[in-house]
């Protein structure tokens, strides 16, 4: 159906969300080069889909990051933002720039949809883009 919207130049591209290595390379071998973004969720409390993202940047396609804080409200283990919450403190910066900071230098692909319900959420979230993390603060946070 989808490649069907495509042909008809209903639609120029493609994304598919929630999608393991096997659905992406699926869906790439029906859309070709139109798949253009794997939606999926990824956070520090949720790196089950970092194949995904690994796959993604192998292949060109945009990685967009879903729940980017892992649900920060009610995170399910506080514990895992603890190297975040010290590498913000260095910085002077909240640990949810400094996730998100972390999660765009994944890569060029690397996209982050966090909500926000504050404008000064919405300003601290996109202050990220500018946070430089150096190569010993990635690798401390993973």
């Amino acid at each position: 159906a989808i490649r069907q919207l495509l042909d008809d130049g209903v639609a120029r591209w493609a994304g598919i969300s929630n999608a393991s290595v096997e659905q992406i390379d699926i869906a790439r071998d029906v859309l070709g080069d139109k798949l253009v973004a794997v939606q999926n969720q990824y956070s520090p409390i949720y790196l089950d889909t970092q194949d995904t993202l690994e796959h993604c940047a192998k292949l060109g396609i945009a990685f967009v990051c879903w729940s980017p804080l892992g649900g920060f409200r009610k995170p399910k283990d506080e514990s895992k933002f603890d190297p975040f919450r010290e590498v913000a403190a260095a910085h002077g910066v909240s640990y949810q720039q400094v996730v998100l900071a972390w999660e765009l230098a994944k890569g060029d692909h690397m996209f982050v949809i966090p909500g926000a319900h504050r404008p000064e959420t919405i300003l601290d979230s996109l202050n990220a883009g500018d946070l430089e993390l150096t190569d010993e603060e990635l690798a401390k946070l993973g």
